[in-house]
């Protein structure tokens, strides 16, 4: 008997342990917002009044050289799982409702790490990292609770997805069109004409407000949907923005003020309940701005789905009270796969085997925090292999040096007659600067004396060229086939009451 009882005083005494240095972790908050371009925050002398945004990125660490991948799935599988995209098969496409793929089932999350280690896990907006099964979605890969959507993209006060027309073999094509909004897995079917950007706002501080300050420390992925396109937003932020005279920059302007005024809500919050201070805030794009649709990455190179550096170059901060080293310009590359090692190891301070989970991220906590030098020493921007009509794709910075091969941007063949992914400057009025038009499908460019990228220098450094193609072609040695599955005609809504459900379980 008085052994059992010592027993059972040790697992409370542990337990207690266990408790209390989850509760001194800080917790984490990482903001995610879709298509953010290099000119659209106010601190980087943008047209657009973001203040509270401003506030962060001027008393936090700003990264200056950071990298994304050229769209979203692809940006949010590393930072979701700190491996480059083409490791998983993920280099390629987005990944869209009622196509069978998402985030391999066997790789970790940063989610699932921290959960390991006492936190409590919260997934709130775009999810975009597969839906065909279960097992795919938030829940089922280490979140304790789900508040958004699974698609890259839907509209923002119907929260309803339309589908790529699916051929079926006769003269009709079929478009699917469902509701795509969940709570944890219950279909959200209430909110028919409230904007999303104020949803996901009231669901993060819900999970603020019945946050237990004395158990166990939170992070929360807090991916709005905003500012993706379709163009939406409630007339009263658009209102605040009529001294733009694009009109639509001036909508983008609206749903940026949205999330602006979300972020000051939230952050209001925790110094109201005392957990400001011990809140470390992650402000981030997922790739460069969407120029058509009112985004700007000027005076960059390219947008959204280039790897010029106007598609690749995110904005980012870090924000935390109880930091040494605040206020300044980091100037270290940093890659989105970094995150995890990051958070887990260097925020969170716990153990990370990343032998078994072959990450390409590095924790660059120290690096951050003290402006140390990285131990990064290159980025895979992008590596997308030939395949059927397409030439292939592939780009790599080394130190000062950027190499881009074969296609450039988004176009297989229309680089130079008005492809939406233009290769050249884009102008707030959406006019576009392009460069000589050359046959080259080498671009060599030096990003410290060049980050605008205006002058392809490779035939001046061959031996340069040569140097960066040969890490390419290392990396190249571990790709594997890269994912794109058609749009499966079982995953009708119409089958699921007019819900996008994971159809294959």
């Amino acid at each position: 008997m008085a052994k059992l009882f010592v027993t059972v005083l040790t697992l409370l005494f542990w337990y207690q342990v266990t408790k209390a240095n989850a509760a001194t972790k800080p917790n984490i908050l990482m903001f995610v917002i879709d298509d953010l371009g290099w000119n659209d925050t106010s601190y980087k002398g943008s047209d657009i009044p973001t203040p509270t945004i401003d506030k962060f990125a001027r008393e936090g660490i700003r990264l200056q050289q950071y990298y994304v991948q050229r769209v979203c799935s692809p940006t949010r599988s590393a930072i979701m799982a700190g491996r480059y995209p083409y490791h998983m098969g993920l280099a390629w496409a987005v990944i869209s409702n009622g196509h069978p793929f998402g985030l391999p089932l066997n790789q970790t999350t940063i989610a699932s790490e921290l959960k390991k280690g006492g936190y409590a896990t919260h997934s709130i907006g775009k999810w975009d990292l597969g839906m065909h099964k279960w097992e795919y979605t938030p829940t089922y890969r280490g979140f304790d609770s789900f508040y958004g959507y699974y698609d890259a993209a839907e509209d923002y006060f119907t929260h309803r997805v339309p589908a790529a027309a699916v051929h079926l073999g006769n003269d009709d094509d079929m478009i699917f069109n469902g509701l795509d909004f969940r709570n944890n897995t219950k279909p959200v079917t209430d909110k028919n004409g409230v904007y999303s950007t104020n949803l996901f706002t009231e669901a993060i501080e819900q999970v603020i407000e019945k946050h237990d300050t004395d158990e166990v420390p939170f992070f929360i992925y807090a991916a709005y949907q905003s500012v993706h396109a379709p163009l939406e937003a409630p007339q009263k932020y658009i209102d605040e923005c009529q001294s733009i005279p694009y009109k639509n920059r001036r909508t983008f302007c609206g749903m940026l003020r949205a999330v602006d005024e979300g972020i000051a809500n939230i952050t209001m919050l925790l110094q109201a309940k005392n957990l400001l201070d011990n809140t470390i805030i992650i402000f981030t794009t997922d790739n460069g701005g969407q120029t058509r649709e009112g985004s700007s990455n000027w005076p960059l190179r390219g947008n959204k789905a280039t790897v010029f550096e106007g598609g690749v170059r995110g904005t980012a901060f870090v924000w935390g009270a109880k930091l040494s080293k605040l206020n300044y310009d980091n100037n270290q590359l940093i890659h989105a796969t970094d995150w995890l090692p990051t958070i887990v190891e260097g925020i969170a301070g716990l153990e990370l085997d990343k032998d078994k989970w072959a990450l390409d991220g590095y924790n660059v906590w120290p690096t951050i925090t003290s402006d140390s030098e990285t131990p990064r020493k290159e980025i895979l921007i992008n590596l997308d292999p030939p395949r059927n009509d397409f030439i292939g794709q592939a780009a790599i910075r080394i130190g000062d040096w950027k190499l881009i091969t074969g296609v450039p941007n988004c176009s297989l063949h229309r680089m130079h007659k008005g492809d939406p992914c233009p290769d050249g400057w884009i102008h707030l009025d959406g006019s576009v600067e392009l460069p000589p038009y050359t046959p080259s499908l080498t671009w060599l460019f030096n990003i410290k004396t060049d980050p605008n990228e205006r002058k392809n220098v490779a035939d001046q450094y061959p031996e340069v060229v040569k140097q960066l193609k040969e890490r390419i072609e290392y990396y190249n040695a571990t790709h594997i086939e890269q994912l794109n599955p058609p749009l499966d005609p079982k995953s009708n809504p119409a089958y699921f009451n007019g819900v996008w459900t994971p159809w294959l379980n």
